[in-house]
């Protein structure tokens, strides 16, 4: 893991997060907005800055408010905001599920385990996966075999040399 650091300044964990988990984050929360603001210097920080809006307790809740949706804010306008984060998470030489945990337990986010139906699927998907590679070997092997065949043949018929 220092080797991958040193290289591009301890930002590969970052980048793995943001990469591979922050999607599946996103998948799972649509309502959340989230936005990558990337920059170009590799000695710069690797920060993860994570706004909350919480209600005040003199701003009570509408009742008739509907719950977040996954469209995008069209008051939202791309600019990044200016206010104070609420939580500051340090990325830089830190493993991704290290940052996960720490975004965890900052936001007090609740972990949902998987469903029985979602273990199936999984459990499908890998089996999917085995019979897929065993496929691809008998493929492999049936091809290998039918050109070699061919090859055989064109020898035989003089059409190439045995150089060849």
């Amino acid at each position: 893991m220092e080797f991958h650091g040193r290289i591009n300044g301890g930002h590969h964990q970052a980048r793995k997060f943001w990469r591979e988990m922050l999607p599946r984050i996103k998948y799972r929360n649509p309502a959340v907005s989230v936005q990558i603001q990337r920059h170009t210097d590799p000695s710069g920080p690797a920060k993860l800055y994570v706004y909350t809006k919480t209600p005040s307790p003199s701003q009570p809740t509408p009742a008739a408010e509907s719950p977040p949706s996954s469209t995008p804010n069209p008051r939202n306008t791309g600019t990044p905001d200016t206010s104070e984060p609420t939580h500051t998470i340090e990325m830089k030489l830190v493993p991704e599920s290290q940052i996960l945990e720490e975004l965890i337990d900052k936001t007090g986010a609740e972990l949902i385990h998987p469903t029985e139906e979602e273990h199936e699927q999984l459990r499908d998907i890998a089996d999917y996966k085995v019979r897929a590679e065993a496929d691809r070997v008998e493929v492999r092997e049936k091809l290998t075999k039918q050109r070699r065949e061919e090859e055989l043949l064109r020898l035989a018929r003089g059409e190439i040399t045995a150089a060849n």
